[in-house]
Formats: structure tokens, sequence, C-alpha cells
């Protein structure tokens, strides 16, 4: 949900047009889900301090919603990134297995 909202924030920001899309896939026993903007983009040195708690691009964010999304994902064994271009927009992408592990 973090993802989607930060998306639709982006695209309000951005000049381009609005198109917010989401894909899934399965591939190697993970599930890949795919977030991607027409918004204001990330720069590369973004990509990766934009999950740095207190971090914020945004005038009015707190710098915690992409560190915490990140620690879930990680907490169930997957991974979340972030690639983007200045003015054309971003995409989030998380992965996770596609079956649960047992609990004993």
């Amino acid at each position: 949900m973090n993802l989607m909202l930060n998306a639709i924030e982006a695209i309000k920001e951005g000049s381009g047009g609005s198109e917010l899309t989401i894909k899934s896939e399965t591939d190697h026993g993970q599930v890949l889900i795919s977030v991607s903007d027409t918004g204001v983009g990330l720069s590369p040195e973004q990509a990766e301090q934009i999950f740095k708690a207190f971090f914020t691009t945004k005038d009015t964010g707190t710098g915690m919603g992409l560190p915490i999304s990140r620690s879930i994902i990680e907490s169930h064994g997957g991974r979340l990134w972030a690639t983007g271009v200045p003015g054309s927009g971003a995409t989030f992408q998380f992965t996770l297995p596609a079956t649960a592990a047992a609990h004993a």
C-alpha cells in the first residue's frame, strides 16, 4: 500500500502523464511485484538513500514508510529496491518467497 500511495504522490508532483502500473510474476520460487509510476522520478543516489530512516524526498514526508516497508518484506524473506530516472518516474520492486515457510 505504501508503494502505491508514494507513486500516486509522485505522479501528482510530476509534469508528465499520469500512469501507475502494478505487475506481478513468479520465477524460481519467488513472487516479483513491481509498482511503476510516471512521476518525478529518482536519481541513482536517491534510489538507495530513500530506504534509510528519516530520509525523504517529500516536503511532508517522515522518511519512515520505505524503511518500514523494506523491513517487513525482508522479515518475510524478500527484498525491496528501487530504480528511476529524474523526471521520468520510478519503479519499486520487491520479491517474496512463493511458498510460506513452515514455522515449528
